[in-house]
């Protein structure tokens, strides 16, 4: 049944590219322009929840499928693939470390296209050193207070929901037992998107800065029950 689902939904993919996106590819990529149509048209065909379970509303494919839709919507547009996968990694993330009251909340948003989004590891200064990132998120009574900069972040301007990755402990050692993630909504106070980056390819999809500056979020959006497992969940 998965088998004949995924077949399906490949071959819907692959018109989708024909139809809908070969058309348009060469204007959008050349004046970087953000498809959101095409986006809303993934959304509507169930890409956004591929790898999520059917109990949170997605199709519960494994991600073989995934990789063959990447494979088919690069054929087309790499850029289309960017937005799905940065916001696959955000739906693995939550699915795999979250609690399960995370899960309720934010899965079937993520899996219908409602909640879209990313990650926010990368800055300025450290992109895969994930042990020297800057961020800091500082506990408090109502939960905590996270400051810092993102930067290179896809699905940065168009994406509302994001896993950001922070410091929790800064004299843990070794480092990395002192960063913890944490899920933002792009309305929470003091969360504000930066530049938007040019690029000389990869474009249409959003790459930019993301801002937290004194922004307050509540301790239930802790990614999983416990400080420090930040760096092994990313």
């Amino acid at each position: 049944m998965k088998n004949e689902l995924s077949k399906q939904i490949i071959s819907t993919v692959r018109q989708f590219v024909n139809q809908d996106v070969a058309p348009v590819v060469n204007e959008l990529e050349d004046k970087d322009i953000y498809p959101k149509e095409l986006a809303d048209k993934m959304a509507e065909l169930g890409l956004f929840g591929i790898n999520i379970p059917e109990e949170y509303g997605g199709l519960g494919l494994p991600f073989k499928t995934l990789s063959d839709i990447f494979i088919e919507l690069s054929k087309g547009w790499m850029s289309l693939a960017g937005i799905l996968g940065t916001h696959t990694i955000l739906s693995y993330l939550i699915l795999n470390h979250g609690t399960e009251q995370q899960r309720k909340k934010y899965l079937p948003g993520l899996a219908n296209g409602l909640y879209r989004g990313g990650l926010g590891l990368t800055e300025s200064h450290s992109g895969s050193d994930v042990q020297n990132i800057k961020t800091v998120a500082k506990k408090n009574d109502e939960g905590y207070e996270i400051n810092g900069s993102k930067m290179f972040i896809t699905n940065g301007s168009n994406g509302n929901l994001f896993v950001i990755v922070s410091k929790t402990n800064l004299n843990a050692t070794p480092k990395y037992k002192g960063i913890s993630c944490f899920i933002v909504e792009k309305v929470d106070e003091g969360f504000s998107v930066g530049q938007k980056l040019n690029k000389l390819g990869y474009r249409g999809v959003d790459t930019c800065e993301l801002l937290l500056q004194d922004c307050e979020i509540p301790s239930n959006r802790l990614l999983g029950t416990e400080e420090g497992k930040g760096f092994t969940q990313v």
